[in-house]
């Protein structure tokens, strides 16, 4: 019913405002949003905003939108940090703003519930990334789904068969907020991999690789019979890629992989334990076998890092 009630109103649209996460899946989002609206003729905004950012970001769209009518605002590949976030964002809708809102994250209970109550339409559905939730709703041709492979491979950490999902991850963290823009407006156009992208890419891979090779460390532990394996790559590197490379232990050496970065731990699991689980009891959220958290304090070790998350993972398998 989501979907339906979601391409309804952009299909009654005057005005698309999207904003999007940063990552490849959200641009990816963006980029499926912005072909729709052109295909339409409509015009059509992109921002892009990281978690914190968020409320900010759409405070100021929400505003717009009340000024401009028939503007639909879709938030693309965004989860709520908290239930009172997403009762804050709630409370921007009082001029009869019309807000989509699609993701495939976990969300905390109590979120959804409090944006629809407001009017908000949440397409939130696990099962998909959100470029094919974003792919459903804007009515996808044959030529957008090379896009949403390549957002769902850079998602699942796999290769998609142009290759481009690994380059892509590289190019957009060398990126800043317009460059990011750029980069869903050059997708959105049918450049799946524009001159100034790979300039980046030829630029940056051979020293970025070889970084990641040389200064990954990798230590192990077990507490409460759960091994913990924390690898700490260099504060730019992806967890994809260190991963690709083969620096992160699989299932026979650890039961959780935590990669570990200056602001943030990223979280693998195998098996029966759930990472979505683990990240939520630390203020995070994601997949149910890769997530993500905000880190504590920078002061936190490794070994700190690991006690931190065994102690979360007790409950946290599947059926529990």
């Amino acid at each position: 019913m989501a979907y339906e009630k979601a391409i309804e109103l952009l299909e009654a649209a005057r005005r698309l405002h999207t904003v999007s996460h940063v990552d490849l899946d959200g641009l990816v989002s963006a980029a499926l949003l912005l072909r729709w609206a052109r295909r339409r003729g409509i015009e059509a905004k992109h921002d892009v905003a990281g978690a914190r950012g968020l409320y900010r970001m759409l405070r100021r769209a929400l505003q717009e939108a009340a000024g401009r009518p028939g503007t639909v605002v879709v938030v693309a590949d965004l989860s709520p940090r908290s239930r009172a976030d997403a009762e804050a964002v709630a409370g921007l809708l009082r001029w009869g703003q019309r807000l989509v809102w699609i993701d495939h994250h976990e969300w905390p209970e109590g979120a959804r519930e409090a944006l629809e109550k407001a009017g908000a339409i949440v397409v939130h559905d696990r099962s998909r990334v959100t470029a094919e939730i974003a792919c459903a709703v804007a009515r996808c041709t044959g030529e957008d789904r090379t896009l949403v492979e390549i957002a769902r491979a850079d998602d699942s950490c796999s290769e998609d068969h142009l290759g481009l999902a690994d380059k892509w991850r590289l190019v957009l963290r060398h990126l800043d907020w317009e460059g990011l823009r750029r980069a869903a407006g050059a997708l959105a156009e049918g450049s799946l991999w524009p001159d100034w992208a790979r300039e980046i890419y030829e630029q940056e891979a051979p020293s970025y690789y070889q970084e990641i090779r040389e200064k990954t460390s990798v230590n192990g532990y077990e507490f409460n019979g759960i091994r913990v394996v924390v690898v700490t790559p260099p504060p730019r590197a992806s967890g994809c890629d260190v991963q690709r490379l083969g620096l992160v232990p699989g299932p026979s050496e650890a039961d959780v992989a935590v990669i570990l970065y200056p602001r943030g731990i990223s979280i693998r699991t195998w098996g029966q334990l759930r990472a979505d689980c683990i990240a939520s009891r630390l203020g995070g959220g994601g997949h149910s076998h890769v997530a993500g958290a905000p880190r504590p304090s920078t002061t936190m070790g490794p070994a700190q890092i690991a006690r931190m998350v065994a102690n979360a993972a007790e409950g946290c398998r599947a059926g529990q």
